[in-house]
């Protein structure tokens, strides 16, 4: 008997120790499945007495609370399964809420193992740190992948303002979080509703449209809502519109859409209420920016895109033909894509025509002149006109002409003439030059001059303006 005694206590002794290293429950497991039955051969009481005490230990301490040998509840010093599930890759909320058995969380990326089903009305928290979702339940959650938020394809207004707790009206659609769709129970209008910071202009009946068209709708009231086409391009959603996509649009070029061609035109293909400024094409002439920025632009060397005819009726901006950019007269009739030449007696060069400067000294006034004909509102006197260039040639009273003129003959630098300097060799005789004797020249070699070397050259000794050879 002393000896069964001595069998038995080791073995309490381990169960003793293998309950008070649980890092699981600190309650004692309930019984494993039990070890063999004792017999006499192995030194201790004959049977089921052995056995069920072997049992009552085993050698898995049970389900519940940590096993020396591996029990399936908490942690285990031979690998068992542990305490709450490890969530998978694209879990996007805090990892302990994964299967924790407690509440299904939704908008995570990967569904709740908590939940009972996929659809929204299973989630119990839609605001989990880490959630697509900012509101409380349903919020923004796929009807049927609680996972996942959806936003309503002809949501207009911003993607955050959806399922955020506050009924936000003139979207497009009914706000999830609208009791109802009247206007009564709107809470707000963003900047992007159809009525924008204040909702006096939303439907009584239909909170998620307006009344009238929003203050951006660019084209005709009346093509607004109208039942019977979705007008695209036009600054706002229209509510005919099927969906916000490029694929809805009936029509692109509603006078007044950011789009002067017929669909797809210029319209962005997500959202179509706005145009994609296209790239500039190569050759375009005129200013930057000004390439399918909705305004027709003429006398560019190339069709913009924001013409709605190939004839100048369409024409708005003549920046280059014009210099004030208005178009007139200074487009070619034939062709808008080139500026009509300078009209008859301009003797400047037609870009001094068509620049913003008032030009004088052309023999004809500069329209930049804005009619003025004194000398005070002149800004640039071209080279090529009779002034070469010098101020003090143009007559103050009639800008457009000169008292002084660089004569027809003159073969220097048309500012070389009167300029102070003797030029000699240059087809006319010079206003500088006291005489027609070599002697008085200044400057035989200028450039234009018909003699290659300094003075005298081979400047005609009594006729300055020409050379021997």
């Amino acid at each position: 008997m002393s000896l069964g005694l001595r069998a038995i206590v080791p073995i309490g002794f381990l169960i003793v120790t293998a309950i008070g290293c649980s890092s699981g429950s600190d309650r004692p497991s309930a019984a494993g499945g039990g070890g063999h039955a004792g017999t006499t051969a192995d030194g201790g009481p004959s049977g089921d007495a052995a056995g069920a005490v072997a049992g009552a230990a085993g050698t898995g301490l049970g389900a519940g609370g940590a096993s020396m040998l591996g029990g399936a509840g908490g942690a285990s010093m031979l690998g068992g399964a542990g305490g709450a599930l490890q969530p998978p890759a694209g879990w996007t909320c805090t990892p302990s809420t994964y299967g924790d058995g407690h509440q299904c969380e939704c908008g995570c990326g990967i569904p709740d193992p908590d939940c009972k089903s996929g659809d929204v009305t299973s989630c119990d928290n839609c605001l989990a740190e880490g959630s697509c979702a900012n509101g409380l339940c349903p919020s923004s959650i796929a009807p049927t992948d609680n996972a996942h938020c959806a936003i309503p394809a002809l949501w207009t207004c911003g993607a955050s303002s959806y399922g955020d707790g506050i009924c936000n009206c003139g979207c497009g659609v009914v706000d999830v979080d609208c009791p109802d769709a009247t206007a009564a129970s709107c809470q707000a209008c963003d900047q992007s509703s159809c009525s924008p910071l204040v909702c006096a202009g939303i439907e009584p009946d239909d909170n998620a449209h307006c009344a009238a068209p929003p203050g951006t709708w660019q084209c005709s009231p009346r093509l607004y809502r109208d039942g019977r086409r979705c007008d695209c391009g036009c600054g706002a959603v229209d509510p005919d519109c099927a969906s916000l996509g490029l694929g809805a649009c009936d029509t692109c070029n509603d006078p007044g859409s950011c789009s002067a061609q017929a669909c797809p035109g210029l319209i962005d293909a997500t959202f179509n209420d706005h145009c994609d400024v296209p790239a500039t094409p190569p050759g375009w002439s005129c200013g930057p920016g000004t390439y399918g920025d909705g305004t027709c632009d003429c006398g560019c060397s190339i069709a913009d895109v924001d013409c709605r005819t190939p004839d100048v009726t369409s024409c708005v901006r003549c920046l280059e033909c014009g210099g004030d950019s208005t178009c007139g007269s200074t487009i070619d009739s034939a062709d808008p894509t080139q500026c009509a030449p300078p009209p008859t007696g301009w003797t400047c060069s037609a870009a001094a025509y068509r620049d913003i400067a008032c030009d004088c000294g052309c023999g004809v006034p500069d329209p930049m002149c804005q009619g003025i004909e004194t000398l005070y509102v002149c800004e640039d006197f071209p080279v090529e006109g009779c002034s070469g260039g010098n101020k003090l040639h143009i007559d103050p009273s009639q800008n457009a002409l000169c008292i002084i003129s660089v004569p027809d003959g003159w073969t220097c630098d048309r500012s070389y003439y009167d300029d102070g300097i003797c030029d000699c060799g240059c087809g006319a005789l010079d206003l500088d030059c006291p005489s027609n004797d070599v002697a008085d020249c200044w400057q035989c070699n200028g450039t234009g001059s018909c003699s290659a070397s300094a003075c005298p050259g081979t400047i005609v000794p009594d006729d300055t303006a020409h050379c021997s050879n």
